[in-house]
């Protein structure tokens, strides 16, 4: 087995088919999807049962344990050596595995890739992006932004034990916390292609918990600055930081005009 696909689901039964689908549809044939119902109240878990497609698993949690353990679950139960996110109100290209799976092979030295994801409204409507992207090795600008959506990373499953996976601390950015853990033992990169689509929406965390994701992510980089005991990356501290003292209806109201998401 090549790679195994986690996908959280927690209330997601109106999108969680299509996220199915569209990893049970890659070029890469050899791997295991395992569906993580965190508590779901829905109907998520009898939906990824009935694919009938042996490749699914259902990795129930029970209750609601949020993203960051139910993903940590799901690490720990897959069986090949790269594991793959998609969000479950996502969707990816049929050539995305491939291409990253292709990356990892190219390079031991790499512990995580990302992509270009393309960002949509609820509707499908296309949007300007508003994740930054940049291309190639992303260490040099990780302590400014985060370059990798947690829906289109692919990594090695054991750089990712090695460092205590996704840590719990963090409800709306703990990926970002992850690739700067990782970022400090192996290289962290990106592919400068399309390989995944993100759904951006007024439910997205990006919107309704703007400011906290915010707060997350200065706490991420101060400790990050810590371990590292050193004040390189500091000035990463100075987006965010403006970003918060900016009220969430001047940034909306910039962001229409940009036609990107709330």
């Amino acid at each position: 087995m090549r790679v195994s696909v986690l996908i959280g689901a927690y209330d997601s039964a109106p999108t969680l088919r299509r996220a199915i689908d569209a990893i049970l549809g890659q070029t890469v044939t050899d791997l295991e999807l395992i569906v993580v119902d965190d508590g779901s109240s829905d109907d998520s878990a009898a939906i990824a049962r009935a694919t009938g497609d042996p490749r699914v698993r259902v990795l129930e949690m029970g209750r609601n344990v949020g993203i960051a353990r139910s993903l940590n679950a799901g690490i720990e139960a897959a069986r090949a050596p790269i594991v793959a996110v998609q969000d479950a109100d996502d969707h990816s290209e049929p050539h995305r595995l491939e291409r990253q799976l292709e990356a990892l092979r190219a390079s031991p030295a790499v512990a995580v890739v990302g992509s270009r994801m393309r960002e949509v409204d609820a509707e499908g409507r296309e949007l300007a992006p508003r994740t930054s992207f940049a291309a190639g090795d992303v260490r040099p600008v990780l302590m400014r932004f985060n370059p990798i959506p947690n829906g289109c990373a692919a990594f090695r499953r054991d750089a990712v034990l090695a460092v205590g996976g996704y840590d719990a601390r963090y409800r709306y950015a703990t990926e970002y916390d992850l690739w700067l853990r990782l970022a400090e033992r192996w290289e962290v990169r990106t592919l400068d292609e399309v390989l995944a689509t993100r759904v951006m929406g007024g439910t997205n965390v990006a919107a309704r918990a703007e400011r906290a994701q915010t707060r997350e992510a200065i706490a991420i980089r101060l400790r990050a600055l810590r371990r590292r005991r050193t004040l390189r990356g500091a000035g990463g501290l100075a987006a965010p930081l403006l970003s918060l003292a900016t009220p969430t209806a001047l940034k909306r109201a910039r962001r229409r005009r940009l036609g990107q998401a709330p």
